[in-house]
């Protein structure tokens, strides 16, 4: 007690903090209780984990300050500019909790969890994001009303805070003494991988944890051992055992070693002419926007008319849920590392990639995108495997007409891209042009009277108009020498949403990829399941290139579908193999859950999915092959081209 009525004022922050947090605990589970368990029990559990991560950001937040307090001499305090001091910094740390609830607010809005490894990137990547927040928010308006409530908080509360601070050195001592043992009893006994455990609903585990207290894990968690945290089976075991199912889905594939799943790939088909491809992945384009997975509101009707003129693969699924990880797949066809994307890792050089076999037959091979190319380490990791960078600073002024905190709009970006296919084609060069879009991407904003809803409406509107550059696209490139012999890709960099009920729900993965070229592809629908890292060697067989392989995707359309019909879906820590109807999750600390997941029509309604202890072992173990032989290749180099690729 006498601790207490010591600090008493330092408790009092402690409990408007809490009390802050808590209100926000109340103000999420009004918005989404439709999305969560609101059972009494569940309710307790919330608030009752709540209490201690909140105790536990708390003092992350304050180790520091006691740090100061504890160092400055007692004689220091009465001095007016000291105690000027103190308010000052005092005032900052108040507006600093009232601008992360009100962050909190808006991420959960955007992702459907508390802060986490997109916080951390938002931090270091500012200008984007601030552009982002002052185009999407009324953001006047909010830092006003952060202004005022910091400003009613400090009247009344900074008068017994300074007073803490006066106590005598040993006094704080045990104040400081009592915080770092928090601290450190989080550090190397709390487990936070595990607390989910106690959860069913996903919605329910993100509401219990603290918003501060996540971004300070996530930044300290941001690269993840796999031996260490992840089930895993004997190294040369999961290779040999994945060598063998890569044989059953690749009958024609002939492997090159005894070892790796390094195999050569041979074409059964000609063409007089090698052709070009304008590969174009689409920000957040889920599933559900195409009329064909049951849009009512026609908000794509250029990609309707194409997918029926196209290979259309309707049961394909996302790796991830950031660019990054669909760049990953895309272009390595490789299952989620986790963690970190390896598109932001280091050592991520000379990488064989979509672009290495095409490069090798004299293609140009460029990366075009409307934003700024450092964003997301981009411009280094395809500088570096091969593909010449153009981004927004390559863009002339006159070359755009519209563009916002991410890039330039869509139908700039697209000029672009067939302006740089004009240029290849001029130097009788075959291209591959992978183009990234931004538009439909948060603050929603696109040129006017393009599209009949209005710019900066919702995500709808920004997913029309994104289709309606892609008809722009499709109409100026029917113009050019080179379209006949163009096959053009449209698909996901990842899905518009990925929260759910359940740790990974299938259904929110669900995106569309359509393969379009009149003269070169014949229409099909494509139903069976597939996932992002099948697109490269599917578009390479389209093309009719032979080459050597170190993929972990198939060829659709001629691998064996018995054993190739599985899917990848993944966030930075859970990493999900979608097969036969089962999801088997590989959790941190060695941990694992499996799902029966009973699909609705195409999955973009929802899906059922329930716990189980009926599963197939050999399907759980080839689960974890993947990922860990996955892991190991980019870890040991063994995704490294043989021979050097040349920056371009």
């Amino acid at each position: 007690m006498k601790f207490l009525n010591n600090h008493k004022s330092i408790i009092q922050t402690y409990f408007l903090f809490i009390i802050l947090a808590f209100l926000l605990r109340v103000f999420f589970i009004f918005s989404y209780h439709n999305d969560l368990d609101i059972s009494f029990l569940e309710i307790i559990k919330i608030f009752l984990f709540g209490f201690g991560f909140d105790i536990i950001a708390i003092c992350y937040l304050t180790i520091v300050p006691i740090l100061y307090f504890l160092a400055v001499p007692y004689k220091f305090f009465n001095k007016k500019p000291h105690q000027i001091f103190l308010k000052i910094c005092y005032f900052i740390f108040i507006f600093i909790i009232i601008f992360s609830i009100f962050s909190e607010i808006i991420f959960f809005d955007e992702f459907n969890v508390r802060f986490n490894f997109i916080a951390v990137d938002y931090l270091i990547y500012t200008t984007e994001v601030i552009e982002n927040i002052i185009e999407s928010y009324p953001i006047v308006a909010i830092f006003s009303l952060i202004f005022v409530i910091t400003l009613i908080i400090f009247y009344f509360s900074h008068s017994k805070i300074i007073k803490t601070h006066q106590q005598k050195f040993f006094t704080k001592l045990k104040l400081f003494f009592a915080i770092l043992s928090i601290l450190l009893f989080d550090f190397f006994v709390i487990d936070n991988t595990k607390f989910g455990k106690y959860f069913n609903n996903n919605y329910n585990k993100e509401l219990a944890q603290n918003g501060i207290y996540q971004l300070f894990s996530a930044y300290r968690n941001n690269q993840i051992d796999f031996y260490k945290f992840y089930l895993s089976n004997d190294s040369k075991t999961a290779e040999q055992n994945l060598r063998n199912l890569i044989k059953l889905q690749e009958p024609y594939a002939n492997f090159i070693n005894e070892t790796s799943i390094a195999r050569h790939i041979k074409s059964s088909h000609k063409l007089a002419k090698n052709p070009n491809v304008i590969f174009v992945a689409i920000e957040s384009l889920s599933a559900q926007y195409l009329q064909y997975f049951g849009d009512p509101h026609n908000l794509t009707p250029n990609l309707n008319e194409l997918a029926k003129k196209s290979l259309f693969l309707t049961n394909l699924k996302a790796t991830g849920t950031r660019t990054v990880r669909g760049l990953e797949a895309l272009t390595l066809s490789i299952p989620p590392t986790p963690g970190n994307s390896i598109v932001r890792r280091p050592n991520n050089e000379n990488l064989f990639n979509i672009a290495t076999p095409l490069i090798n037959k004299g293609y140009d091979a460029k990366f075009i995108y409307g934003g700024d190319g450092y964003f997301d380490n981009m411009n280094y990791f395809f500088a570096n495997n091969g593909y010449k960078i153009i981004d927004r600073p390559k863009f002339s002024s006159d070359e755009i007409t519209f563009s916002n905190a991410w890039g330039v709009a869509d139908e700039d970006l697209f000029n672009k891209a067939i302006k740089e296919a004009d240029e290849s084609y001029e130097k009788n060069q075959p291209f591959f042009n992978f183009v990234l879009t931004t538009s439909n991407h948060r603050p929603y904003t696109y040129p006017d009277s393009k599209i009949d809803i209005p710019s900066k409406t919702n995500r709808g509107g920004a997913v029309k108009y994104t289709d309606y550059a892609i008809g722009e696209l499709i109409k100026k490139a029917r113009l050019k020498p080179w379209f006949d012999n163009t096959i053009f890709v449209f698909v996901a960099d990842h899905c518009a949403g990925s929260a759910g009920k359940n740790d990974l729900p299938v259904w929110r993965y669900q995106i569309p990829a359509i393969f379009y070229s009149p003269k070169i592809i014949k229409p099909q629908i494509f139903s069976k399941n597939a996932s992002q890292i099948d697109i490269a060697p599917t578009l390479l067989d389209l093309m009719r290139i032979s080459y050597d392989s170190k993929f972990f995707g198939v060829n659709l359309l001629q691998a064996n579908s018995k054993y190739s019909s599985r899917a990848f879906i993944s966030t930075y820590t859970d990493l999900g193999y979608f097969n036969d109807n089962k999801l088997y999750i590989l959790k941190l600390k060695k941990n694992h859950k499996v799902y029966d997941v009973l699909e609705e029509k195409f999955g973009y309604q929802g899906s059922k999915e329930t716990l189980t202890q009926n599963f197939d072992e050999n399907d759980f173990s080839q689960a974890i092959n993947y990922y860990q032989v996955a892991n190991d290749y980019f870890i040991n180099g063994n995704l490294k081209n043989s021979t050097d690729i040349l920056k371009k």
